[in-house]
């Protein structure tokens, strides 16, 4: 194993993704969900984008793993949100738990990404309850903030980074690693097609690929699972944040993945493999 400051915690964009997809997962495992079970769209799940779905009209139906490929392969945050609805924030909780995260509490109370931008961009007044609130505090927050309605025209995300101020989801690299393992471990069919919608890698050296990203305002990372042709695993996690009003430049995007097409390279194989941005 190659590893640098693999404990130390870190923003994630939405990789947090994956630890939604695992609840999910749990839950059809459980018999509480089904992947053909239907969901719905409305003003208590819909958020800003990256994705779709944020701009389907109240009441349009999904099912769960429709949502579910949403989030993975195009970080669907509206879908990702009534997948978060659907299993219960409880759920998802106990998914961090679940998957070996060294300090669950980073992630509690887990918040939506339309909770997110609210807190974030929203009233400055929930920022100031997020920053220095008790636990008790923020998820009573929380539940305040699921009764309003979220819209672009309402939030304007920009400005300097926000994760220095709580305003993310924060794990460790070897977390990530663990929260990927915990997703094969399901031995799901369901799981492994979702994961594998993106691969972000060139995946003819590999038999199987699952891919999560994530960037926001001065995030970026990456998350690879990898399968040879002898069925061996492999996970690769990159993170890069800062904390600078720029963000990430183009110039440190294009690095950051050329550094994760040489890390792929070392795993098992000596040719090239391109990495996608997406």
């Amino acid at each position: 194993m190659l590893a640098h400051g693999a404990d130390e915690p870190a923003p994630l964009g939405s990789i947090f993704k994956l630890y939604v997809l695992l609840a999910v997962a749990d839950a059809v495992e459980g018999g509480d969900l089904d992947w053909g079970t239907v969901l719905t769209v409305s003003p208590q799940n819909r958020s800003l984008p990256s994705g779709e779905l944020q701009d389907a009209p109240d009441g349009t139906q999904v099912t769960v793993i429709e949502a579910a490929t949403k989030m993975i392969e195009i970080s669907d945050n509206t879908a990702t949100d009534v997948l978060i609805q659907a299993v219960g924030r409880q759920a998802v909780e106990d998914a961090v738990v679940q998957a070996g995260h060294h300090d669950p509490a980073l992630m509690w109370p887990f918040v939506s990404t339309r909770e997110l931008f609210q807190i974030g961009w929203g009233d400055p007044a929930y920022l100031e309850i997020w920053q220095n609130g008790n636990q008790d505090e923020q998820y009573a927050l929380l539940e305040q903030l699921e009764h309003q309605s979220i819209s672009p025209h309402d939030i304007a995300v920009g400005g300097d980074p926000l994760w220095p101020q709580g305003v993310d989801w924060y794990a460790s690299a070897r977390d990530i690693a663990s929260v990927h393992v915990a997703l094969q471990q399901h031995d799901d069919a369901t799981v492994r097609e979702i994961l594998s919608q993106n691969p972000g890698v060139n995946q003819d050296a590999w038999d199987y690929v699952g891919y999560k990203g994530g960037s926001s305002l001065g995030v970026l990372t990456g998350s690879w699972y990898l399968e040879d042709a002898d069925g061996e695993g492999y996970v690769v996690v990159i993170q890069a944040n800062t904390d600078e009003p720029a963000g990430i430049s183009t110039k440190s995007h294009a690095q950051f993945f050329q550094l994760a097409s040489s890390a792929i390279e070392l795993t098992y194989d000596p040719r090239p493999a391109g990495i996608s941005q997406d």
